[in-house]
């Protein structure tokens, strides 16, 4: 048995990724237990399990935090050959940088993430595609970083995050609302330090309240406008590309 495994910093990512995967054919799981390539019931730690239409299980894992995302890759690289086989792992950061530049910082980089792994795996080898392959590609690691080539927008956080990406596709869809947010987040008496979670509420607040913070990551993949700008901004940064392979990869 393989699987395949998406390691998030957080709940709103695997919130994400989890109407992603619906949208790419992934069943929604009914009654909430899933059971994974082992046989067990999907449960605790916030993970989600979704299987493809070609029978591979995909696990999506928060790890709370950036850092405890490189810690959870190294185990289950080191743990890979344990069944469940890890096939690709896929590790899924926020860059945290400035969109207009002016930082030396750059975020966690598929170089950057070639030297971690070569620490515990030397033979660790780059492909064409920087995807990061093992035992001559029986396991792939792939990173996706959440940015957008966006310019500044009104209504737009300009630190390269989840927030920023969703904020852009929104209001690429829906070009009226970011100014109409921008405007309310400059009238605050006495903000607090700016923060990209500020845009992301406020489009869930002003436009989808119904669906809750729990469920606006992942009801955005029902708006075919949203999943357009989604869909050509994911592309361009490369996550795209992963996404589909991790569907349409080799049964478990």
């Amino acid at each position: 048995m393989s699987e395949a495994v998406i390691l998030c910093e957080g709940y709103y990512d695997r919130d994400f990724w989890a109407g992603w995967l619906e949208l790419l054919g992934c069943p929604k799981p009914a009654g909430g237990a899933v059971r994974d390539s082992g046989g067990q019931i999907v449960s605790g730690h916030g993970h989600y399990g979704y299987w493809t239409a070609n029978h591979r299980f995909v696990r999506v894992v928060p790890c709370h935090g950036n850092q405890r995302v490189l810690s959870e890759a190294r185990r289950r690289i080191e743990g890979r050959h344990i069944d469940p086989v890890l096939s690709r792992l896929v590790l899924c950061v926020d860059p945290d940088t400035q969109a207009s530049g002016g930082s030396a910082a750059s975020g966690l980089r598929p170089d950057d993430l070639l030297h971690h792994v070569r620490q515990f795996e030397p033979a660790a080898v780059m492909n064409a595609t920087d995807d990061i392959e093992l035992d001559g590609g029986v396991t792939k690691v792939s990173l996706v970083r959440w940015e957008v080539a966006d310019d500044d927008t009104p209504g737009v956080p300009r630190q390269q995050t989840l927030e920023r990406l969703v904020c852009a596709a929104l209001i690429a869809a829906y070009p009226a609302r970011g100014v109409a947010i921008q405007a309310w987040l400059e009238s605050r008496p006495n903000p607090p330090a700016p923060d990209p979670k500020e845009h992301a509420w406020s489009h869930m607040a002003g436009w989808y309240a119904d669906f809750g913070c729990s469920a606006f990551y992942k009801e955005l993949w029902t708006d075919p406008k949203v999943v357009s700008e989604l869909e050509s901004r994911l592309r361009a940064c490369g996550a795209w590309r992963v996404a589909e392979a991790l569907v349409a990869g080799a049964p478990a």
